[in-house]
């Protein structure tokens, strides 16, 4: 089966997907991928800590269905893959301050002036995200192309709800968890340059 590589996250049939309650844990911190295709990162945050639950939101449902096969071979129970529009869905999914961490791996490009509005990380994501995490909880964003990079920054620090764990206006030097998703991977196999951004809320 050929899965698209890039969805219309404005497309009309992905404003009204159907949700069914998480059932999540309440006595175990959440952490979230946005974007969490085959959810290798999340598979390897599982192994690194368990003690966890872990969400992966992705909008291509044939990853959604893969994923938690895979997840449920390996017996990472607390591992969860939802079919959900990042855009749409994320106050659905989660109640207010109930996120320890959101995680952005890699998002689509979207190149063309025309398409920048389907980014991922604007101010409104920031916002939202913001009133799901716990108090102290955290945004990572991770990327090989630097303007994205910068336009993820520039909506963060813009905030005023988020403040950067290294300095303001500045990338993180190193990765701060051993998880790696299979873009990152291979972009550190090919030594690409991989421009990671790490904020708490305020």
């Amino acid at each position: 089966m050929r899965i698209r590589q890039h969805v219309n996250p404005l497309r009309a049939d992905f404003l009204e997907i159907p949700l069914a309650p998480l059932g999540l844990p309440s006595d175990r911190p959440l952490e979230v991928e946005l974007g969490s295709a085959e959810a290798q990162f999340l598979v390897e945050r599982a192994a690194e800590d368990p003690s966890r639950s872990y969400v992966g939101v992705e909008i291509r449902r044939e990853l959604v269905v893969q994923a938690n096969r895979r997840c449920q071979r390996l017996g990472l129970a607390q591992v969860h893959n939802v079919f959900a529009n990042i855009s749409k869905d994320l106050p659905r999914l989660f109640p207010p301050a109930t996120v320890s961490r959101f995680f952005v791996n890699f998002p689509d490009p979207w190149w063309k002036q025309r398409q920048r509005k389907r980014r991922v990380v604007s101010e409104e994501l920031v916002a939202q995200l913001a009133a799901l995490l716990v108090a102290g909880g955290e945004i990572h964003v991770a990327t090989d192309i630097f303007d994205i990079a910068l336009d993820a920054m520039a909506a963060l620090e813009g905030s005023g709800r988020c403040a950067n764990l290294h300095e303001p206006w500045t990338f993180l030097r190193a990765a701060r968890f051993a998880a790696r998703s299979r873009r990152e991977r291979h972009c550190e196999a090919l030594g690409l340059k991989i421009w990671r951004l790490a904020y708490r809320r305020t």
